[in-house]
């Protein structure tokens, strides 16, 4: 029989825990602190060295799997995932288990993890730092009580609990290695391991970051709106879901407008924001002189690749 139909599968409160949700790039080379796969952050990277993590499906399992590869490391490096803490509302004072799959290359093939919480104060409290048990099969796990330093939770959008992966025990990192199948649930029993759908996963990751564009040979449309006046032109956009805070606005090079109604060719625009919340922004493009007040125009990515990004991650 399959034990997978007699044993019981609590929820996963990690978002894109098989790393399948990847709005920055398949392939991300990390020069700094920065996001691989959503809500997965890399730090203790170095820009000289070098670090690269790509998210990639293993050809005979299916599993999908974050691979990360160093150019001559010379530390140690991590990745690790902050948690909402209106994602742990009821969860104070229960047992939770981390499990996880790990291999590594040029390692000792044994990781490291680190899990914390933060209280009402912004003080943060040690749950779990050591090598966690292994359950065989490059599988690993460990359990702590949910608890804060101040006995009082955070805000509920902001940082309540964070769980660390370290390569190789926290000692220098291997050439490459990889992590799978990330999962924190309630109780004190790793239990299988289940992927959502990833409509799903995607929408979960958008709360905390949107992106339009980013895919080469694209150019999108970023939306269509009204000249404000000859100078100006507001562009709406609306996120898919709502955004855990009123996000910060960035681009790659510089998206372009045209106006249709006398075909005027597209034009290079300063891009900024007006009147945001976290359900929707007003874009606001600027070139001098171009647009004609009370005319539609509409915003694009002039280059395939290229993007604009909405940032509201913890």
């Amino acid at each position: 029989t399959n034990s997978m139909l007699v044993q019981p599968v609590n929820h996963n409160i990690l978002i894109n825990p098989s790393f399948t949700v990847k709005q920055r790039g398949d392939v991300v080379d990390h020069n700094e602190a920065s996001y691989g796969p959503d809500r997965w952050k890399f730090r203790g990277v170095d820009g000289t060295k070098g670090t690269m993590s790509q998210s990639s499906t293993d050809s005979t399992t299916g599993i999908n799997k974050l691979v990360v590869k160093h150019r001559n490391a010379e530390s140690h490096t991590y990745t690790f995932q902050r948690i909402e803490a209106v994602n742990l509302l009821g969860l104070y004072g229960k047992e939770m288990t981390f499990s996880f799959s790990y291999s590594d290359k040029g390692g000792s093939g044994v990781p490291k993890v680190r899990i914390y919480s933060w209280d009402s104060s912004d003080n943060h409290k040690d749950l779990f730092d050591a090598v966690p048990t292994s359950l065989g099969d490059n599988r690993w796990t460990c359990t702590v009580t949910l608890s804060t330093m101040n006995g009082a939770i955070p805000d509920p959008s902001e940082s309540g609990m964070e769980v660390y992966i370290y390569p190789n025990e926290k000692n220098t990192a291997p050439a490459e290695w990889s992590v799978w199948e990330t999962k924190l649930e309630v109780g004190s029993v790793a239990t299988p391991f289940i992927a959502r759908p990833y409509s799903e996963e995607l929408a979960l990751c958008h709360r905390y970051y949107f992106r339009i564009g980013g895919v080469p040979n694209i150019k999108p449309v970023i939306g269509t709106g009204m000249a404000y006046n000859t100078n100006d032109c507001f562009v709406p956009v609306r996120f898919p879901v709502k955004m855990r805070s009123i996000p910060s606005m960035s681009y790659d090079k510089i998206p372009r407008s045209y106006i249709p109604s006398d075909s005027r060719p597209l034009s290079a625009l300063t891009l900024g924001t007006a009147e945001s919340t976290s359900q929707e922004v007003r874009l606001v493009g600027t070139d001098p002189s171009y647009f004609t007040a009370g005319n539609a125009s509409w915003f694009q990515i002039d280059l395939g690749g290229t993007y604009v990004d909405f940032d509201a991650e913890l």
